[in-house]
């Protein structure tokens, strides 16, 4: 299909600025549902997110991301949250540009990890996800039938 959805759920507990095993009073309990859809057109996919973020704001994020033939992604997306402007300023909201680049492309040898970049105008607490290594979609994403036909000729060569 071209379509996928996911969910996931996290309990975090902000840690001491020591960086030691110490923990603070802060903790909340973050998750968001995840609706992906691939474009049929110039492998464009978009995502779009709802759920609650690290500074417990609610809200929203719908991101657009191309890959590249040779596996490089560029994308950019926005979040609109519930956060108020006295309590974060201009926070209620995150929007950015990221760029992403195979291993392979720079490297002698084969890779699946890739070189990311991501630039932000503010960062702020609101609109903030929790990040996580490896989230399902982007590692299942290639095995798509879309792209098994589109590179079928390479593959019988």
């Amino acid at each position: 299909h071209r379509w996928a959805m996911g969910v996931d759920f996290n309990r975090v507990q902000q840690r001491d600025y020591d960086m030691l095993f110490c923990f603070l009073d802060y903790g909340v309990t973050t998750g968001h549902v995840d609706f992906y859809y691939r474009l049929p057109f110039y492998n464009i996919s978009a995502q779009f997110s709802v759920g609650q973020y690290l500074a417990g704001d609610r809200g929203a994020t719908l991101g657009f991301a191309r890959q590249f033939d040779s596996g490089a992604v560029i994308g950019a997306f926005a979040t609109k949250t519930n956060v108020s402007a006295e309590d974060f300023g201009e926070g209620s909201f995150d929007k950015g540009i990221y760029v992403s680049i195979p291993m392979d492309m720079i490297s002698l040898y084969s890779s699946r990890s890739s070189l990311g970049m991501a630039w932000r105008p503010l960062t702020r607490d609101g609109g903030q996800r929790l990040s996580i290594g490896k989230r399902l979609y982007p590692i299942v994403a290639d095995s798509n039938s879309d792209r098994l036909m589109r590179d079928w000729g390479d593959v019988l060569e």
